[in-house]
């Protein structure tokens, strides 16, 4: 079993919007015989922001990912977010959240949000741009 993939929000946002970005990570994701990991906090992101209901951004993450792992914000993801919001300045909610979750799991992290991927690199998480996760994971 590969190492588990933390998708930020932006990432299913940019899918439901335009389509193409989750499918090469999807295939990626497959290929190493890995697990796509889709925080709480995730899908609450991207139901504020794109109006979607949680069964709705499950079907489009299904299309491309038949067995993602949901997984709810713990005590441990809490506190560990807690901290990162007060050791780094440009890291706040939701992505604290995502990162924090990135890091318990020991997953990798693929996001658009460049700020949050330094952060996680900082913190020891493996960290991609999709484009640099589809060609060098």
């Amino acid at each position: 079993m590969g190492q588990p993939v933390v998708v930020d929000s932006n990432i299913i946002i940019k899918e439901i919007q335009e389509g193409r970005s989750l499918k090469p990570i999807a295939k990626r994701i497959k290929k190493h015989k890995s697990k796509m990991v889709i925080p709480e906090s995730v899908l609450g992101e991207v139901q504020k922001i794109t109006g979607n209901e949680t069964d709705t951004i499950m079907d489009t993450i299904y299309e491309f990912c038949k067995h993602p792992i949901t997984l709810d914000k713990t005590e441990e993801i809490t506190a560990e977010s807690d901290r990162l919001v007060e050791q780094y300045y440009d890291c706040h909610q939701p992505g604290s959240l995502i990162l924090a979750t990135a890091k318990i799991t020991g997953s990798a992290l693929v996001s658009f949000d460049r700020e949050l991927l330094e952060t996680a690199k900082l913190e020891g998480v493996q960290a991609f741009l999709p484009r640099n996760f589809v060609r060098w994971w």
